[in-house]
């Protein structure tokens, strides 16, 4: 899904997933909901939704106080503030993808579920290689020099501690280096891959379990995962219970403000990846944010759209018969995507139940956190420059590792206070990140005739239509 241009094995991929795991994992799921919900009412929440939110709750005295009904709010607020970015780079995305796969695409309709890089749409980081604007540049995707000098997963593990201590946080405990998983083990042994990081809880102990490749994206991830073993590190003297992040959001958004200054071609540069004579211009810029974009700015819509309609299935707004009809309308409206063939009410496309609030807030501190972190590190320029390992006296380290050791024992309004100077989320620092990109789409949209936006009037396109007539020509008895 990473590679393929091939419309229909994309198709026949997304597709067979679905029909294979999804609709077994159906009336699993509606247990699952069921379940919750008998659970979280029994501990005094209005259903498993209002549960999850209750991370988020603060019954802190004044301006402190944070409710679950705010963060419903807050979400909303935010996700309308980032569309007028979201729906510029959308046109910008149909346009470059018209041109790969033609005559499946309405220029002023949706983006296909199975043509946006990964099985679920969540980023957009491998279309980056359809989208680069300017692809005579110098490729800031630093994947080949890694490889072309020959480095190995444990050199990222490596980099990334030097990193953090350059801030001023921690050097990694032996323990991390020897109990940790970096890459694929190749004994046979069945192991999940996804990248996490471990607390053992004996204040010495952390970990990481990841199958790593060398190649730009793990580095970054590298950089994420341990920078909640920083965390976990920074409040290990606290009580037990306290060992946390002032909220989930919290924890995500440390890890990813580690990635924001790791990924700048400027540390790249230092690195060693990226040529000396790499010079940093309008266009390297330019192809640098919209890799960022990609990752970043695109997945918010994703987020926000899943967790409304998991949250409407939980209060029973979204009756069971109506699931999957109700998550392609959300989907078509909210995001601007669009199913790529029917769908009924035996499938279960939405693909785990655990909540993903978490990477929504987070995106919004991480900016937060790092427009603060850059101002006190005296950095002049744009926000998308600022690199905090080049902090005079770590003054940014200081100031970000007193925030971590407060870990839960203050409410995340006063701790983001102490940080930002804000108590509520704020989507400005995103969307001063991202200023630069946001002139470059609007002109190069509207100088291409790109419409922003979708029509939400018919949800099934003409080209769509066409798709699901030819699909049964194009893959035989496996339609």
């Amino acid at each position: 899904m990473a590679n393929s241009k091939d419309y229909y094995e994309r198709l026949q991929v997304w597709e067979g997933w679905r029909v294979e795991v999804g609709k077994k994992m159906r009336p699993l799921y509606e247990d699952y909901a069921d379940l919750k919900n008998e659970a979280a009412k029994l501990n005094g929440y209005a259903d498993y939704g209002d549960y999850w939110r209750g991370n988020y709750e603060s019954t802190d005295e004044g301006q402190y106080g944070y409710t679950r009904d705010e963060l419903r709010a807050d979400v909303k607020r935010i996700y309308t503030e980032i569309m007028p970015l979201y729906t510029e780079l959308h046109a910008y995305v149909r346009t470059k993808l018209q041109k790969v796969y033609p005559g499946h695409i309405h220029s002023k309709g949706f983006l296909p579920a199975h043509l946006l890089g990964d099985m679920w749409g969540r980023f957009w980081t491998n279309l980056y290689q359809f989208t680069v604007p300017y692809p005579n540049k110098p490729d800031i995707d630093v994947t080949a020099a890694m490889v072309e000098q020959g480095w190995q997963p444990i050199r990222m593990f490596e980099e990334a501690e030097k990193f953090f201590m350059t801030v001023g946080l921690y050097k990694m405990f032996p323990n991390f280096w020897n109990n940790s998983m970096f890459e694929k083990p190749t004994d046979g042994r069945q192991v999940v891959c996804h990248p996490t990081a471990w607390d053992m809880g004996n204040k010495e102990d952390y970990r990481i379990k990841m199958c790593s490749k060398v190649n730009m994206d793990d580095f970054l991830t590298v950089h994420h995962e341990m920078g909640h073993n920083q965390y976990q590190m920074a409040y290990r003297n606290l009580p037990y219970l306290l060992r946390d992040g002032a909220n989930e959001g919290f924890h995500e958004a440390v890890g990813e403000i580690m990635s924001l200054s790791a990924a700048t071609p400027k540390h790249m540069k230092a690195l060693g990846l990226l040529p000396s004579d790499f010079q940093d211009d309008n266009e390297t810029e330019i192809n640098f944010l919209m890799k960022q974009a990609l990752t970043i700015v695109a997945t918010l819509p994703f987020t926000y759209m899943l967790e409304e309609w998991r949250w409407q299935v939980f209060q029973g707004i979204i009756p069971k018969n109506q699931w999957m009809q109700q998550w392609w309308e959300m989907k078509r409206d909210l995001v601007g995507v669009v199913e790529p063939l029917p769908r009924d009410e035996t499938y279960c496309d939405p693909r785990r139940p655990f909540p993903r609030s978490r990477y929504f807030t987070r995106t919004i501190y991480q900016f937060q956190f790092q427009a603060s972190l850059c101002e006190a590190a005296g950095h002049v320029g744009p926000l998308f420059k600022c690199d905090i390992s080049k902090s005079t006296r770590n003054v940014a380290g200081q100031k970000l590792r007193k925030m971590l050791e407060l870990g839960k024992s203050m409410s995340w309004t006063r701790a983001l206070e102490q940080i930002s100077g804000a108590t509520r989320m704020d989507s400005r620092p995103l969307l001063d990140y991202f200023s630069d990109l946001l002139v470059w789409l609007k002109k190069e949209n509207a100088d291409n005739n790109n419409w922003p936006g979708w029509s939400t009037t018919d949800p099934n396109s003409v080209d769509a239509f066409k798709v699901r007539l030819s699909l049964k020509s194009a893959l035989g008895d496996e339609a």
